[in-house]
């Protein structure tokens, strides 16, 4: 399924994000359109931002055809590497759909650059946001909930194994009319028969400090990448961050029905301690950013190339 892509408003939104780049303050429009905070909160300007991802934020953009969500890419250094990742993507949602998921139709607009880089968007159509499921949990009764669980169940058994990975964490899924929706496709998991990355990794580390980069993504990439190519392990993911989303009450309800379906069971201390050690890297990880944007704009006095989310309550 295909929709317009509205490219002169892309356009003109790629230009209100590089004037909040530019900006020497932070602030955003937050998820509901009300004005942020400044500080180190993300870009100044009138962006209107949907949601909040570790690595980016979600763009809403309002045309005559419509609403759009919009989520900037890394910036590609040439048309090959762009390329590769519009490949990556397309056999990514090829292989969803095959195994039964239902996701969200998304295509990509791009736009040259300076210095010959492709900025990209992946975009697709605004769904309700109240129909998320991170917000349906919160306000749906128990029934709903246990239900909800055994419906991702089975999409998480039917997509996931050792060359397709699965980020499913609540905020990535949406109930429309009783059919769960998978939103989150812009980082294309999908591994060779050699394990290995078919993901442009190097990419999606570029907004670390330089210096570290490498370092990184040696020590890292492992942790943030494995646990997606096997049920039990996006299991462990999506019930660690229902403690960022304040729903860890529900985590006992859905071990029972977690562990009907892996060998070796999860328990509540287990998914403690997971949420606890990932909230630490990422922690890390946008405290590095966070410094990098600093260095950018105090000392070598340029924009600093990404938008970065707020400080996380974790």
């Amino acid at each position: 399924m295909t929709f317009p892509v509205p490219h002169t408003a892309l356009a003109r939104l790629e230009t209100q994000v590089q004037d909040a780049l530019r900006a020497p303050d932070d602030r955003t429009r937050g998820p509901n359109g009300t004005p942020g905070a400044p500080g180190a909160h993300g870009p100044h300007g009138s962006l209107d931002v949907l949601g909040y991802g570790e690595i980016t934020l979600v763009l809403r953009l309002r045309t005559p055809e419509g609403s759009f969500a919009c989520k900037r890419l890394p910036a590609f250094p040439d048309a090959d590497r762009f390329a590769r990742y519009r490949r990556s993507l397309d056999a990514y949602l090829h292989s969803l759909a095959e195994r039964g998921l239902t996701v969200a139709p998304t295509q990509v607009w791009h736009t040259r650059g300076p210095g010959g880089r492709v900025i990209a968007y992946c975009v697709q159509r605004e769904l309700p946001p109240e129909r998320l499921c991170s917000r349906l949990l919160h306000t749906q009764d128990e029934t709903w909930a246990k239900n909800f669980f055994a419906r991702f169940l089975d999409a998480v058994d039917a997509a996931v194994h050792p060359g397709l990975g699965l980020d499913a964490q609540a905020s990535n899924w949406i109930d429309a009319d009783g059919e769960l929706t998978y939103l989150d496709v812009t980082t294309p998991l999908m591994r060779d028969a050699r394990g290995r990355e078919l993901l442009d990794v190097r990419l999606f580390f570029t907004s670390l400090p330089w210096i570290l980069r490498d370092a990184v993504r040696l020590s890292m990439a492992a942790s943030i990448f494995d646990k997606f190519y096997e049920t039990r392990g996006v299991l462990l993911d999506f019930l660690g961050n229902l403690h960022k989303e304040r729903l860890g009450a529900l985590v006992p309800a859905f071990l029972e029905q977690a562990n009907a379906r892996v060998a070796k069971p999860l328990t509540t201390d287990e998914v403690a301690a997971y949420y606890r050690a990932d909230a630490r890297m990422w922690e890390l990880i946008q405290r590095l950013r966070a410094a990098d944007r600093f260095w950018h704009r105090a000392v070598r006095r340029k924009p600093y190339p990404f938008l970065l989310p707020p400080p996380v309550d974790r």
